[in-house]
């Protein structure tokens, strides 16, 4: 190319001009951005572009002075000034590319860190997640992952210990001279590297800051409930409050995905399981692996935040003690308790056909019937023919029922969907939990009972359901152990034993149900009888 015949610097003027306008106009946030977005080779690439549109403005005086070196006559029309546009709009696009999709390295984790300290600091909340939900997954694995020189060291230097000689009292073999000399050195620059961990440390305090603030953590669950699934696959979420604030804040707004999900997942699949549906992502990702669900404390954040609920909100109290109106058909779906209920039933569900030998914390619906029956009026009304006087008596009701269900879910299972490992296991047990739920059943009767806040018409009707899910599984040779183990909650009592006025009061009632029903129960009632005398 050749040099030009005058110096034009108007481009210069306004290129500086432009910079120093928009630097003068950003805000700290924004510049944290841009350094987060460009690495040290983009820096390099603006400043050859610089330098290079520098050289094409000044080409006359370098080539006066013997530096310019000429590749010919431009070509296609273009000249100096038309070849300066088209070198700024290239490392613009580029830049804007750049900006648009950057990669988080471990170099720029510390800038990282402030941008979103900024934005939390600032409530930009959604800004924050289009930032940090790209790049979640290498922030995750930097919290793991040890470096290069550590892990080659780790291989080189394995710990050389003969067990078996020292279990039979031999002296071990010599290490080699070579490694009695280099094994220090290398064991000191480890410890050196292990130090300067700080893209790790970094890592770690931005995950700790994510999930450890509930205002944060109230503002996802409304407006990114899917992203908080993504947060949960950090162990600083599992270690900290995280699940508890999110399952919280999602029952505590009537608006949430979790009631829509809820409300949109009443399919059955087998029995009274419900059908887990693809697009219910939420409720897929709890309860599809019920071992999981039990690895993020999900079953304890759920009974919290039903147990607090049933504690302290006193107007939640005062409109589930009011006549049961619209509640069955709509209120139930936008009821904390209601939903709370469901969740346990999901999982508990999930969690007997997986296999799982555990009771998942379903004995917190003896802690439900109790504080239910604490909030309750004090007035039963024997002249209502309301199968659910209250919101309350239906809350008890499905209390009862879905601990039948469990009761009974048993006998549906499929060995296909336990893991071979766990079915191979000692001691398994497959009909674990709906024993457990058998004594559930027990602790709540012991409850209703003797309450004074129940008419005895609903108690009968409450103890019917126990009756009949009695007599289905007595009457499946393969279930006999669970309904051993029913009619012993129920009457005896489990960990501890029932009291003799429990009992009788229990007789009393068992035997005003319908007389066939007692027919099929008789031996139950034989059982009842005798452990009263």
């Amino acid at each position: 190319m050749t040099a030009p015949s005058q110096i034009d610097t108007t481009s210069l003027l306004t290129i500086l001009g432009v910079i120093a306008a928009v630097w003068a106009l950003i805000s700290p946030t924004s510049r944290l951005r841009l350094r987060f977005c460009m690495a040290w080779w983009d820096w390099c690439i603006g400043g050859v572009v610089f330098l290079l549109i520098h050289y094409l403005v000044f080409a006359p005086v370098l080539e006066k002075l013997g530096l310019y070196y000429s590749l010919g006559p431009w070509k296609w029309g273009l000249n100096s000034s038309s070849a300066v546009y088209l070198l700024l709009l290239s490392v613009s696009l580029y830049y804007f590319w750049r900006t648009r999709s950057p990669k988080l390295a471990r170099g720029r984790v510390r800038i990282f860190r402030e941008l979103i300290e900024n934005l939390h600091l600032t409530k930009r909340y959604d800004e924050l997640v289009l930032l940090v939900e790209p790049q979640l997954s290498k922030l995750i694995s930097l919290t793991k992952q040890q470096s290069w020189l550590v892990r080659m060291i780790n291989h080189l230097d394995k710990p050389n210990i003969d067990m078996s000689a020292l279990f039979h009292g031999i002296k071990p073999k010599a290490r080699p001279a070579s490694r009695v000399y280099i094994s220090p050195l290398l064991q000191y620059l480890k410890s050196c590297r292990l130090a300067r961990k700080e893209a790790n440390i970094e890592a770690r305090e931005i995950l700790i800051n994510l999930v450890t603030s509930p205002q944060l953590t109230i503002h996802l669950a409304l407006s990114h409930p899917h992203f908080c699934l993504k947060l949960l696959q950090a162990d600083e979420a599992i270690h900290s409050d995280f699940i508890e604030n999110y399952i919280d804040a999602l029952l505590a707004a009537p608006g949430s995905r979790l009631y829509v999900e809820l409300k949109n997942n009443q399919n059955l699949h087998r029995g009274n399981r419900l059908l887990l549906q693809e697009n219910n992502r939420l409720l897929r990702f709890f309860f599809a692996d019920a071992a999981s669900a039990m690895k993020n404390g999900l079953d304890n954040a759920i009974g919290t935040a039903v147990d607090r609920r049933l504690d302290e909100d006193n107007k939640l109290a005062e409109k589930l003690n009011k006549p049961l109106g619209s509640y069955y058909d709509s209120g139930r779906f936008h009821c904390p308790i209601n939903s709370g209920l469901t969740l346990f039933e999901i999982m508990v569900h999930e969690g007997i056909h997986q296999g799982l030998q555990d009771h998942m914390w379903l004995h917190y619906f003896g802690h439900f019937a109790e504080k239910i029956l604490t909030q309750m009026d004090t007035s039963p009304d024997d002249e209502t023919y309301q199968e659910w006087p209250t919101p309350f008596h239906y809350l008890l009701y499905r209390l009862i029922s879905i601990a039948t269900d469990w009761a009974e879910q048993c006998a549906l299972i499929d060995d296909s969907e336990i893991p071979e490992a766990t079915r191979s296991a000692d001691k398994f047990d497959q009909h674990y939990i709906s024993k457990e739920a058998t004594k559930v059943l027990g602790v709540m009767l012991e409850y209703i009972i003797p309450s004074e806040k129940l008419s005895p018409a609903f108690k009968r009707y409450l103890v019917e359901v126990v009756v009949r899910c009695y007599i289905k599984l007595e009457n499946n040779p393969k279930l006999s152990d669970v309904a051993l183990a029913c009619m012993t909650s129920v009457i005896m009592g489990k960990d501890l034993p029932t009291k003799i006025s429990h009992r009788l009061k229990l007789r009393d009632v068992f035997r005003s149900i319908d007389h066939m029903m007692r027919k099929d129960a008789l031996k139950f009632e034989q059982t009842l009888d005798e452990s009263l005398t």
